[in-house]
């Protein structure tokens, strides 16, 4: 049975009475404790299954592993660690900075007495060593953003800010985003009161436990058209290009919540021919798709992944283009909202597409060719600023 899983990573922190240094491992591996240290501990917790076998058609072969990776979620091995230490007060600003990356599954570090806030965010993995994901830190939090990528056409530009109900909202055409995974702690408290700790004979050491989770703050669409009536082969292939619109630009990594401002997010397809889906033969298209998600929306909770933000008359719409047998390239699109909106945090999105019924491309047709390969006159640069 394939699934495609959301991880979920439980931090357990671990911390002493005096100045302290904390390793961080994962389950199995035995703990290299000094006395006077703190232990922090992540679990793996696997949730939020996807049956695959009765919604997934495209299925996913090695050709398709090759090209974009395998088909669910990797399991970080490295981790940034972001320490806000804010003294005696709660509710003190961020002014003491401490950051640093570990390299291996536990690390060690002193703490000071006081309160802190702790920030956890995973190792970026890029496919091709090329990272797209852009951390811009503040003080006061971390936004992950993304580089934009190719031209898009104005026309479609344009169809993609009327379909979202924003004539200027859109900011254009981003990658996706790696995935990686994040937890944020508030207020942890390192006493100097041993009543605050717990005493453990074995190690003889007094620790105090902490728990926060890990979670996906980037999420994985697998996509899908089913092509219908095809036998004639009018449509003959695809040149691979796809976009979904209005979704988050950006994401808060310590909160969780995505940014309210629209973005049309690029991705591949693959077309594989004489499929069968629910006994009818056909052809499908498929692609794998990663993004922040819905706008304003707040990160994946086990109670549901349903969307819970305010999203106003925004849309989403599938565009992808379409090979006919006269060599011509037309751009479609297909609105998803409604399954966007029932699977806020990733999942498979379907279109079904009657062959028979579609429009052919015209060489004077407004809106034809492809997507994202426009002429210079047809070039709209695009320029933003992301804020959440």
């Amino acid at each position: 049975m394939k699934r495609l899983h959301i991880i979920y990573i439980t931090v357990i922190m671990l911390s002493l009475a005096s100045c302290i240094e904390p390793p961080l491992h994962l389950p199995g591996q035995e703990l290299a404790v000094d006395l006077q240290v703190a232990q922090t501990e992540l679990n793996v917790v696997w949730d939020n299954e996807v049956q695959l076998e009765h919604e997934w058609y495209y299925g996913w072969d090695l050709k398709d592993d090759s090209i974009w990776g395998h088909i669910g979620y990797p399991t970080p091995t490295r981790y940034e660690v972001r320490r806000y230490y804010k003294g005696d007060n709660p509710l003190g600003m961020h002014t003491n900075l401490d950051a640093f990356t570990t390299n291996t599954s536990r690390f060690r570090r002193y703490f000071q007495f006081g309160y802190y806030d702790m920030l956890f965010y995973s190792d970026i993995d890029s496919e091709d060593g090329t990272q797209v994901l852009v951390m811009n830190e503040t003080p006061d939090s971390v936004i992950a953003t993304t580089t934009g990528t190719r031209g898009i056409s104005r026309s479609i530009l344009n169809m993609s800010r009327a379909n979202s109900g924003d004539s200027t909202g859109v900011i254009g055409l981003l990658n996706q985003p790696e995935i990686f995974y994040a937890a944020y702690t508030e207020n942890v408290y390192i006493s100097s009161d041993l009543n605050d700790y717990e005493y453990d004979p074995v190690e003889n050491i007094y620790i105090k436990h902490l728990e926060a989770k890990l979670r996906p703050l980037v999420y994985i669409y697998l996509v899908q058209f089913i092509l219908y009536n095809n036998e004639d082969g009018k449509i003959t292939g695809v040149n691979g290009n796809a976009a979904l619109s209005s979704m988050a630009s950006a994401t808060n990594v310590n909160t969780g919540h995505t940014s309210s401002t629209p973005a049309v997010v690029y991705f591949n397809t693959r077309m594989k021919k004489n499929q069968v889906v629910d006994g009818q033969a056909c052809d499908v298209i498929g692609g794998k798709l990663t993004t922040f998600g819905l706008c304003d929306n707040e990160p994946y909770t086990r109670s549901g992944s349903t969307y819970s933000g305010s999203r106003g008359n925004l849309k989403n719409y599938l565009y992808y283009d379409l090979v006919w047998n006269n060599g011509q390239v037309k751009t479609y699109d297909f609105e998803v909202t409604d399954q966007c909106l029932a699977q806020a945090h990733g999942g498979i999105l379907t279109v079904k597409i009657d062959c028979s019924k579609l429009t052919p491309p015209e060489s004077e047709e407004s809106g034809s060719g492809s997507l994202f390969v426009p002429t210079v006159e047809d070039y709209d640069e695009v320029f933003w600023e992301i804020e959440i």
